[in-house]
């Protein structure tokens, strides 16, 4: 018998075949849940001058080394987004808003709740030092920095480190098009009403919104039956506008599972399959040129547990992200588990914290079809084959989902 891949070893398999798609420079707001493709340095100082981070008063902090309090005159007031006209010397002041820069002359910065005023004067009772209260030019970002590398993410924070650069592009990489297939018979769509011997399509719902949260854009190919020829064009089909396409259903031993026999069908070379894990052990995994196709268990959990497995640390290749493979973490067994399985097994479920301490809390269904069980988990425990049974507090490897 020809031995079984494991789940790490299909992934890696697939892993060496993808890399990263070709760049495309896009506008910055166009890249948003993307990741770079290339460093970006920083093009000036940011703040580009030195500047108040208040409402207050500029000054010589030297004013207040003497007696106080002490009263100084009021030069002029400088708004934000206006250039200072005066320059301070000792016994004057500024009136500055957020944001304005320090005037010449002046090194420190008053609140103005700390102060007593007038138009024509301001009044200081405690000490300052030079530089207090002063947001020095270059402080978050000095010119040539380099503010990002190649495969960062672009969230909120760096979008909007790029745009106080004055950068409008960027280059990236694209979101991956998935075209997804959902195969057999017995399968409804959308909200039609329920019918004896058929089931909703449950997985068409699941795999376009998991591969949406991977930042990749799912196309519904349809759902083509049991028929190899059909399945051989829908999956043709999907291969000539998609650089993924991932099929449920079909993959077992039955006289219906003919999901490999159409895959083969349209050309593809098989990779291989029939995996030694549970649940989603079930599996088919071919290519087509550069492109790849992954075909699941028409069991929603079982299929959800081999692509986030295998399937997902591709699809995280395929955008540059710097390590597609999911973080490997080490929690506490939150309850006891006492089953033995023969083979390696994932157990589906939720990372969490308490006293410093990292925490898994397997989800209460595991059954093969058990989709429900998959909302809210963020993690998969990796239980080795044939592992003794396991009580509250052991030690376990888990894959962290996020990130």
């Amino acid at each position: 018998m020809k031995e079984q891949l494991s789940w790490k070893q299909m992934r890696d398999r697939l892993l060496e075949r993808v890399t990263p798609l070709p760049e495309q420079l896009v506008p910055l707001n166009q890249a948003v849940g993307k990741r770079l493709s290339r460093a970006v340095t920083a093009r000036w100082d940011v703040p580009a001058f030195d500047r108040s981070p208040y409402d207050g008063y500029a000054f010589c902090a030297a004013d207040t080394k003497e007696e106080l309090p002490v009263t100084l005159s009021v030069l002029e007031e400088i708004p934000a987004g206006h250039c200072p006209t005066k320059t301070v010397q000792r016994g004057s002041a500024v009136k500055v808003l957020t944001g304005a820069p320090l005037p010449p002359g002046a090194d420190c910065i008053t609140k103005f709740e700390e102060t007593t005023f007038t138009e024509t004067q301001v009044t200081l009772h405690r000490p300052y030092r030079p530089g207090e209260n002063v947001i020095c030019r270059g402080e978050d970002v000095s010119e040539g920095t380099v503010l990002a590398e190649p495969g960062q993410l672009v969230d909120a924070g760096l979008s909007g480190g790029l745009a106080a650069q004055g950068i409008a592009q960027v280059w990236v990489h694209p979101a991956p098009k998935v075209g997804i297939l959902t195969i057999g018979g017995e399968l409804l769509e959308g909200d039609a009403a329920p019918a004896f011997g058929k089931i909703p399509n449950a997985n068409r719902a699941a795999f376009e919104a998991a591969v949406h949260l991977l930042g990749c854009e799912p196309e519904y190919l349809g759902s083509p039956g049991d028929d190899v020829e059909a399945i051989a064009r829908a999956v043709s089909e999907g291969l000539q506008r998609c650089d993924l396409v991932l099929t449920t259903g079909g993959v077992s031993v039955g006289d219906y599972d003919r999901t490999p026999a159409g895959v083969l069908a349209a050309g593809c070379t098989l990779l291989g399959g029939d995996l030694a894990l549970r649940p989603g052990g079930k599996s088919c995994f071919a290519c087509k040129g550069e492109n790849l196709v992954t075909c699941l268990s028409g069991n929603p959990a079982s299929a959800m547990t081999c692509f986030y497995a295998v399937v997902a640390p591709v699809l995280r290749k395929m955008q540059g992200h710097p390590q597609p493979g999911w973080q490997e973490v080490t929690a506490c067994l939150s309850e006891d588990h006492p089953k033995v399985r023969p083979v390696e097994r994932l157990l589906r479920g939720r990372l969490w914290t308490e006293e410093g301490r990292l925490w898994f809390t397997p989800a209460r269904q595991q059954g093969n079809g058990a989709i429900h069980a998959l909302s809210g988990s963020n993690g998969m425990a990796i239980l080795p084959a044939n592992a003794g049974p396991m009580q509250k507090g052991d030690s376990i490897p888990v894959l962290a989902l996020e990130g």
